[in-house]
C-alpha cells in the first residue's frame, strides 16, 4: 500500500488487503433480518432503468457526434467537440450521459495484454473548482500519478500528452455548473477557455468532452466561437402526464421497479396517483424513480406485496414536513395540484 493510501494518521502496520465491496458486505451482515430484507428489496428495484424517448434521442445523437468526432480531415482527426447534457436536478443528466457512453462501441475498454485502455475517463465535480484542481482531477482519473506540486500552467501542459499516452478520447464532467466559478470575469474566461481548448486542439490527440449540469451550462459553450460551433446540445425536458406517451412512462417505471422488488404495482398506477407521483418529483425523471423507489421502502418495511397510495403517503411525509398535515401531503390531499410540487419543506407560521 502506498504512503499515500495509508495517509498520515494510520499506523505503519496498517494492513487493508479488504476490498470494498467486502468491507460493505461485512457491515451490511450486521444489519438486523427485517433490515436485509429491505435492503435486498431496495437492491432488486434499484436495478431497474425505464427507456422512453429521450434515450433514443440521447443515443441517436451522441452516435452523430461520436462518428463527427472520429471522422478525419486529411491524415488527422478535428479538433475536440463538447456534448453538453442539461436538465434541472432530479432530471437524470448523469444517468443517461453515463449509459450513452457505455453502451457506445467506441468508448468499451480494450483489453491488451499489458493491461485495459479506457477511451474514455470520467470526473463529477463536488463542488466550486479552480482551474488547477480540475486539471489535477483529470490527471489523477486517467491513472497519472501526482508525485509533487505542480502549477495550473504545468497542469494543463502535461495533461494533453498524458491523455495521448492513455489513448483517452472522452472527458466525461459531471455536475459541471461548478465550472461557471470560473467565467466570472474575462480573466477567468480566458483561462478556462484556452485551458479547454489546450486540450480539445491537441494537434496530435484532439480530446472531446461531454459535460453534463444543470441548464447554466451551455454558457461554457459560449466561451469561443469554436466551442459554440461544434457542441451538441441535449436538454433533458420535464416528464408532462398530460401527454399519454409522457404518463405511461411514469406508469411503466412503477410497474418495473416494483416487479423487480417482487411487489404488486396495481394499486400505484390506477386514478390520478400517477399524476401524484409526477407532482411529488417535480416532474423530473430521475426524481419519479426516487419517489417510487421510497415508496417501495414503506411497503418493504411493513413486508407488504403491494405498493399502495398509503405507502407512498408514508414515504412523502418521511421526506418532507408534511408529517402529520395531511392536507400538505400530495398524495393524501383531494386537490394535490394546488400544493407546491416536490416535497413540502417550508413550516409556515400560524
Amino acid at each position: 500500500m502506498s504512503n499515500m493510501r495509508r495517509g498520515k494518521n494510520l499506523p505503519s502496520n496498517w494492513d487493508d488487503d479488504m476490498s470494498d465491496e467486502d468491507y460493505l458486505q461485512e457491515l451490511a451482515g450486521r444489519l438486523s433480518e427485517d433490515d436485509q430484507y429491505v435492503k435486498d428489496v431496495l437492491e432488486r428495484a434499484k436495478s431497474v432503468y425505464v427507456e422512453c424517448g429521450r434515450d433514443r434521442v440521447a443515443t441517436n445523437d451522441f452516435g452523430e457526434f461520436v462518428t463527427d468526432m472520429m471522422a478525419k480531415k486529411g491524415n488527422r482527426r478535428d479538433d475536440g467537440r463538447l456534448f453538453i447534457v442539461t436538465g434541472e436536478s432530479g432530471a437524470g443528466k448523469t444517468t443517461i450521459s453515463q449509459r450513452i457512453i457505455a453502451q457506445h462501441p467506441v468508448f468499451k475498454p480494450l483489453h491488451r495484454t499489458f493491461g485495459t485502455i479506457y477511451p474514455s475517463v470520467f470526473y463529477s465535480l463536488m463542488g466550486p473548482a479552480t482551474l488547477k484542481f480540475l486539471g489535477i482531477a483529470i490527471l489523477e482519473a486517467i491513472g497519472y500519478e501526482i508525485t509533487r506540486n505542480l502549477e495550473q500552467g504545468e497542469v494543463w501542459h502535461i495533461l494533453p500528452s498524458q491523455l495521448h499516452l492513455r489513448k483517452v478520447l472522452l472527458i466525461h464532467l459531471d455536475e459541471t455548473q461548478h465550472l461557471l466559478n470560473l467565467t466570472q470575469t474575462d480573466h477567468d474566461r480566458e483561462k478556462l477557455r484556452k485551458a479547454l481548448k489546450g486540450v480539445m486542439n491537441y494537434q496530435a490527440w484532439p480530446v472531446s468532452f461531454v459535460m453534463s449540469g444543470m441548464p447554466e451550462i451551455t454558457k461554457i459553450a459560449q466561451l469561443d466561437e469554436q466551442f459554440e460551433r461544434r457542441h451538441m446540445p441535449l436538454p433533458l425536458p420535464d416528464v408532462d402526464p398530460s401527454h399519454p406517451e409522457e404518463r405511461d412512462l411514469v406508469i411503466r417505471i412503477t410497474k418495473e421497479m416494483c416487479e423487480a422488488a417482487h411487489i404488486d404495482p396495481t394499486q400505484a398506477i390506477q386514478s390520478d396517483i400517477p399524476e401524484r407521483i409526477a407532482h411529488a418529483a417535480r416532474y423530473r425523471y430521475g426524481r419519479i424513480t426516487q419517489v417510487v423507489l421510497a415508496g417501495i421502502q414503506q411497503a418493504a418495511r411493513k413486508r407488504s406485496t403491494a405498493l399502495t397510495r398509503n405507502f407512498l403517503a408514508r414515504a412523502y411525509a418521511a421526506h418532507s414536513h408534511a408529517r402529520g398535515r395531511p392536507e400538505m401531503n400530495i398524495f393524501l390531499a383531494d386537490d394535490f395540484m394546488r400544493l407546491d410540487p416536490g416535497l413540502f419543506l417550508q413550516v409556515k407560521e400560524d
